[in-house]
């Protein structure tokens, strides 16, 4: 059994933790490429759909300060009523976003050796616009967004999608490794299915953004 979590710091650092895989299958959002673009994104995009250049920035002072940046700006605004309609701009936006530094180069030379796939959580609309806008479809073996199988109950660490996957690429569990972000979600199907785990600590995520705010707050007693 696969009892090692093994802790990079660089994503392209995969590559030095293959011996004996076969099959490598990747998080999607801020392990292959960074979050904040597609917020940050998001939030332009209304800001422009509205014509209203203010929001874009107190969208995201909202969003850093651990808010609901729609509510709680469309509310500041007097503009709650308009709320639904920033929400379609978001969700069914075009994003500007990129692939870390690295990756495209790293998911060409895995791809002479190994099998590749990505398993990713979320709304269907934002994570195939994600991968359209990565160009990934060209870039993997196979892509699961756990939402399409079920809804969000699929999500991790449901282990659905992670068998699926495996049926897909025909790779023993042994012989496959799940690289995430996410220490909450990412590994718990990966560990009892015996896959070997590999964890992008992504020191700018909005994982550890969020662990620090919720860190912060509980030091000032603002979760009583």
């Amino acid at each position: 059994m696969q009892d090692k979590l093994i802790t990079i710091d660089k994503i392209t650092d995969v590559e030095k933790h293959l011996d004996g895989i076969e099959a490598v299958i990747f998080d999607l959002d801020d392990t292959l490429y960074p979050e904040k673009e597609y917020v940050k994104s998001g939030f332009k995009k209304i800001s422009e759909h509205f014509k209203m250049p203010e929001l874009e920035s107190e969208l995201w002072q909202s969003f850093e300060r651990g808010g609901k940046p729609i509510d709680d700006v469309f509310n500041a605004q007097g503009i709650i009523n308009l709320k639904d309609e920033a929400l379609h701009v978001y969700r069914f936006q075009k994003p500007d976003i990129h692939l870390f530094d690295g990756v495209t180069d790293m998911l060409e030379r895995l791809q002479k050796t190994y099998k590749i796939g990505i398993i990713t959580d979320g709304r269907p609309e934002g994570q195939h616009a994600k991968i359209d806008a990565l160009g990934l479809e060209s870039k993997v073996d196979e892509i699961i967004i756990t939402d399409e199988l079920g809804g969000i109950e699929c999500r991790k660490p449901n282990p659905a999608a992670f068998i699926l996957m495996q049926k897909k690429l025909g790779t023993p569990f042994e012989k496959m490794v799940y690289v995430g972000d996410n220490l909450e979600k990412d590994f718990q199907a990966a560990e009892r299915l015996e896959m070997l785990r590999i964890w992008f600590n992504n020191s700018l995520g909005i994982c550890t953004m969020f662990k620090k705010l919720v860190s912060k707050n509980l030091k000032e007693d603002k979760y009583d």
